[in-house]
C-alpha cells in the first residue's frame, strides 16, 4: 500500500501504526500525508529502507508489535516542560532525543506528543544469596530474571529445575522469569551434548516433551548452546520449529556469540541466522563469557569495540529483535616477571581469574583506583591487575540500545554488578514489565 490508496486496509494500517505509537491521523482509510510521514517513520526506527510503502515485511513487523520495541506516548499538559517529563519519569534528556527531534522539544504545547522509549531488560541470576539480594534491591528496573537453570543431561534427559525462591520473587514484582536450557556438562560447554539432543528426531522431541513440564509457572526460554559446529545451525532451526506450539503462549529467545556473528561465512549462512530469528521472539547477542578471560588485561569489551561489532551483527539479524548481552563483572591477571629486548624488565599477564565489583571495590580501598577506577594494580603473592566493568562503562555500551533502537538490554550477573548501573539503565528508558502486553 502506498499514498493515494484508500480502503479499510489502509485503515488496518493506521490502526497498527497508532497501537506503536506512530501518529498517522485518524483512522480513515486513507492513505494521506500523516500516514505516509508515520509509515517513513516506523520504518526509519525499525531500520527497513525508508520510502512510505507497506509492503509484505512492513505488515509482519506491524502485526507482531507487541514483540517489539516499544514506545510510550506522553500528552503535553498545559505548561508542561521537557524538565517536567524527565522528572517525572526518571530519564535523562537523550532518552528523549531517541525518538523526537530537539526543535520540537524546544516549543512544546498542550496535546503534544512525545515518545518515550521503553525496553525488555533482563537480569541473569548467579549463584549465592548476593545475587538474590540484587533482584529484591533493584526489580523496579529489571523487566525479567534468567538463569542457567536447565541443562541438556548425558542421556538426553533435562536437568535442573527453576528455583522456587527466584520464582516466588519474579511472580510478586511482575517480572518474567525465563530460564536458560544450555548444553554444560561436568567438563564445560560440549557440543556432543547438544548434537545426542537435537541433532535425532526421536530425543528431539523427548526433549521438548521435557521442556513442556519443566517450564510450567515461566513465561518463556532462553536457548544458549556453545562450542557448536557451524552444520549445528540447521538443527538449532528444527529445534525452533518444534518449540513453535510453546512460542504461543511463552516467550522464546536464542542465544548468539557476538563477536563470532557475521564472520567470514556470514556470506554462506547469514540467511539462516535471519531465518533463524524469524523464529524466536528475540536474539541475545552475547559479548561476554563467562569461562574465558580476555588474553591481556582490560575491559571484556570496550565501547568502541562494543559498537563495531554490534554494527556488523546488524547486517545479519534484524534490529528490532536484539537484545544486547553485557557482562557486569570484571577480571584479575597474576603478573610474572620477563626480560624483553634482553635486559628491560616486564611483566606478563597469566591465571586469569573472574572478579565481582565488590571485590574490587575493597581491592581499590586498599590500593587506589586506576584508568578512572576501573583498574586496580595491588601486590599478592607477586603483581597483580584487576579490570572491572563500573557504572560508567555500562552506561556507555547500555546506550547503543537507543541508537540502534534494540528490543532491550541483558546483564550478567546480579550480584556481581556495580549496583550503580541500575540507576543508569533505568534513566535510558522505560522499563516493559510482564503485565505490559507482551
Amino acid at each position: 500500500m502506498k499514498l493515494g490508496m484508500q480502503g479499510p486496509d489502509v485503515a488496518a494500517l493506521q490502526t497498527l501504526l497508532a497501537d506503536l505509537g506512530f501518529d498517522p491521523g485518524p483512522p480513515d482509510g486513507q492513505f494521506g500525508w500523516l500516514t505516509y510521514e508515520a509509515l517513513r517513520e516506523f520504518q526509519r526506527a525499525m531500520r527497513l529502507q525508508v520510502d512510505g510503502v507497506a509492503g509484505k515485511q512492513v505488515f509482519a513487523l506491524l502485526k507482531d508489535g507487541n514483540r517489539l520495541p516499544t514506545r510510550r506516548v506522553h500528552i503535553v499538559a498545559p505548561g508542561e516542560t521537557p524538565t517536567r517529563i524527565l522528572r517525572r519519569y526518571g530519564l535523562r534528556p537523550e532518552a528523549l532525543y531517541a525518538y523526537n527531534s530537539l526543535r520540537s522539544l524546544k516549543h512544546l504545547y498542550e496535546g503534544q506528543e512525545v515518545i518515550l522509549p521503553q525496553r525488555l531488560v533482563i537480569a541473569y541470576m548467579a549463584d549465592g544469596d548476593r545475587s538474590l539480594k540484587s533482584l529484591l534491591w533493584h526489580h523496579r528496573f529489571l523487566s525479567g530474571v534468567a538463569g542457567l537453570w536447565l541443562q541438556i543431561g548425558e542421556r538426553q534427559e533435562l536437568v535442573g529445575s527453576i528455583p522456587e525462591q527466584v520464582a516466588e520473587a519474579a511472580r510478586e514484582r511482575d517480572l518474567f522469569l525465563l530460564p536458560v536450557l544450555t548444553n554444560l556438562g561436568k567438563g564445560g560447554y560440549e557440543g556432543r551434548l547438544f548434537r545426542r539432543a537435537v541433532g535425532r528426531r526421536g530425543p528431539r522431541q523427548n526433549l521438548i516433551g521435557q521442556l513442556r513440564r519443566a517450564l510450567q509457572g515461566a513465561h518463556g526460554l532462553i536457548l544458549d548452546f556453545r562450542d557448536l559446529a557451524l552444520g549445528d545451525v540447521s538443527a538449532i532451526g528444527r529445534l525452533l520449529d518444534g518449540l513453535k506450539p510453546l512460542r504461543r503462549q511463552l516467550l522464546l529467545f536464542l542465544t548468539l556469540p557476538a563477536r563470532d556473528l557475521g564472520r567470514p561465512w556470514r556470506g554462506m549462512f547469514g540467511e539462516d541466522y535471519w531465518a533463524l530469528a524469524e523464529k524466536v521472539d528475540g536474539i541475545i547477542l552475547r559479548f561476554d563469557d563467562e569461562l574465558k578471560a580476555p588474553s591481556r588485561p582490560g575491559p571484556i569489551i570496550d565501547d568502541g569495540r562494543c559498537r563495531e561489532v554490534l554494527a556488523r551483527v546488524l547486517e545479519a539479524v534484524p534490529a528490532w529483535k536484539v537484545i544486547l548481552r553485557l557482562p557486569a563483572y570484571g577480571w584479575q591477571w597474576t603478573g610474572r616477571p620477563i626480560k624483553r629486548f634482553g635486559f628491560w624488565p616486564a611483566l606478563a599477564w597469566e591465571n586469569p581469574e573472574p572478579a565481582a565489583y565488590h571485590q574490587a571495590v575493597q581491592l581499590g580501598g586498599a590500593h587506589g583506583w586506576r584508568e578512572d577506577g576501573a583498574r586496580v594494580d595491588y601486590v599478592q603473592d607477586g603483581p597483580r591487575r584487576l579490570w572491572i566493568e563500573t557504572a560508567k562503562t555500562m552506561a556507555a555500551k547500555a546506550s547503543f540500545v537507543n541508537k540502534y533502537n534494540l528490543a532491550g538490554l541483558a546483564v550478567f550477573a546480579l550480584g556481581l554488578e556495580d549496583p550503580r548501573i541500575w540507576k543508569e539503565i533505568g534513566a535510558n528508558h522505560l522499563i516493559r514489565k510482564a503485565g505490559n502486553n507482551w
